[in-house]
């Protein structure tokens, strides 16, 4: 077990719950290998980061000849307890091909590995990405649904780095690589409003990753496990995406107007009628838009790419 941390204990029905959830995912994993990968655009290779089996992430190289761009760290989805980096990597292609090397991490799931496991875990894949690869100094934080709280946390974090021993991480001094921009996309910002909304699962998601206390209306800092429940001061430069069909979307909004009560930079996109996942779904209306908004984002703040316009206004629907 990821970093010896107990795993959260779970009633009868809830671990029905959470089989049938992972049944269904396993099902959505096959169906994607059936599909056949687009040539990549350029190298793809997958490394272990620490010492859990899930701790592995794939590096896919920028395309030879693109621009050299600060390279993205994707943290994927599945409510902290499920998921697969895999899901991902034709998505990801675009980004590499564009001339950002992204770093597609896997980690540990809850409840197996509750919080802050899992941060845990991101925390030694950012020291990886470091050690090996000392030239990268600065990169783009990227996430969907829980790894889009995951990003979104992690940015937080590094802007904010008296906030990681309340949370119980107390074996990192600091964020081992700066982070230029966050890209939350449809990420689980805020800890009870999804509930709410009627988001399938997302009690059963609370209760692995936090136990039954991340079901409360107020946590001890130690479960602080959104942005929303942190007290922080400044964040990087954001950009919060959510379709207007998706019962995360009063999660983005509490978490938009937090960030831009704050000195941080904040942009946000509603995608009228799109669905939670659409970023997968490359039958989704604003699937070709999505992707060309983030890397319009990533080039306005990144720091390697010498002819981005800084604080670009971009479009907000609602």
């Amino acid at each position: 077990m990821a970093h010896s941390l107990p795993a959260t204990p779970l009633s009868l029905r809830r671990r029905l719950e959470l089989l049938i959830g992972r049944l269904i995912m396993a099902v959505f994993a096959l169906i994607d290998r059936l599909r056949p990968l687009p040539p990549p655009p350029s190298e793809v290779s997958l490394h272990r980061y620490g010492t859990d089996p899930a701790e592995t992430l794939q590096y896919i190289a920028r395309r030879p000849g693109a621009p050299a761009l600060a390279p993205i760290v994707y943290m994927h989805g599945g409510g902290w307890i499920l998921g697969n980096k895999k899901l991902y990597t034709r998505e990801l292609f675009a980004f590499a091909e564009a001339g950002h090397p992204v770093f597609n991490l896997g980690y540990p799931v809850a409840p197996e590995n509750p919080h802050p496991g899992i941060l845990l875990s991101l925390l030694n894949a950012l020291a990886w990405i470091r050690a090996e690869h000392p030239e990268v100094e600065e990169v783009h934080f990227m996430g969907d649904s829980a790894g889009g709280n995951l990003a979104m946390m992690l940015g937080i974090l590094s802007a904010n780095r008296n906030l990681l021993a309340p949370l119980g991480i107390h074996t990192h001094a600091s964020v081992p690589i700066a982070c230029s921009s966050v890209v939350s996309l449809y990420g689980v910002l805020d800890r009870l409003s999804w509930v709410r909304t009627g988001f399938p699962g997302a009690e059963l998601m609370l209760e692995c990753y936090a136990g039954k206390a991340g079901c409360e209306a107020r946590v001890a800092p130690e479960r602080s496990i959104t942005p929303m429940d942190l007290d922080f001061e400044t964040h990087p430069p954001s950009f919060l995406i959510c379709g207007s069909k998706d019962h995360l979307l009063e999660s983005t909004r509490i978490c938009a107007e937090r960030l831009e009560a704050g000195p941080g930079l904040v942009e946000t996109k509603i995608y009228d009628g799109e669905m939670h996942g659409f970023f997968n779904m490359h039958w989704r209306p604003h699937y070709v838009e999505l992707k060309d908004d983030i890397l319009a984002f990533l080039k306005a703040h990144d720091p390697l790419d010498r002819s981005a316009v800084r604080n670009p206004s971009m479009e907000v629907s609602s």
